[in-house]
């Protein structure tokens, strides 16, 4: 059995005057969401073998904020050029090559890919995962390169705006 947990980056920044896309920054409440959503995903007792994102600021950040409430050492995470302007089939490609040896696997990516993705592999209709949105789908396979379109079953579901403090 394979687990993939999607995650789409937390709120960053809308200042580009000095920055690039590529270079936004997360806001606080985007650090506040990530740090949440990451020690809920720890209470869930969701925690990923292995993290992979895209090497934009906020995508990054987002990962290491994470990782720190999980527990998963951040000088791990694996950075793919590919996630940041990603398509479906990006996203698929790099799932299906995600080793064997992880059970878990954690996601960190941008929309409307990260959104796509759900909708492909599960049944489950996802019509917009928020910043800081995560949604945990599980697979009844042995390998990551049999995972196919409907193979999937989202199990987990939630974002910070679901949540009341």
């Amino acid at each position: 059995m394979k687990q993939l947990v999607l995650m789409r980056h937390a709120k960053a920044s809308k200042n580009l005057e000095h920055n690039s896309d590529f270079e936004r920054n997360l806001i606080e409440k985007g650090k506040t969401d990530a740090a949440y959503m990451g020690a809920l995903l720890k209470k869930n007792k969701s925690i990923p073998d292995y993290m992979v994102c895209s090497p934009a600021k906020r995508t990054l950040k987002t990962a290491q904020i994470v990782a720190k409430e999980i527990g998963f050492e951040a000088d791990r995470i694996d950075l793919e050029n590919v996630l940041y302007e990603a398509g479906l089939d990006d996203l698929k490609h790099v799932i299906r090559n995600i080793s064997d040896e992880f059970d878990t696997a954690m996601l960190v990516g941008h929309n409307p890919a990260i959104t796509g993705i759900v909708g492909y592999l599960s049944p489950t209709f996802v019509q917009h995962l928020p910043t800081s949105g995560i949604a945990i789908i599980q697979f009844e396979v042995d390998t990551w390169k049999m995972i196919q379109a409907q193979s999937g079953k989202v199990i987990w579901f939630q974002n910070p705006k679901n949540i009341i403090l």
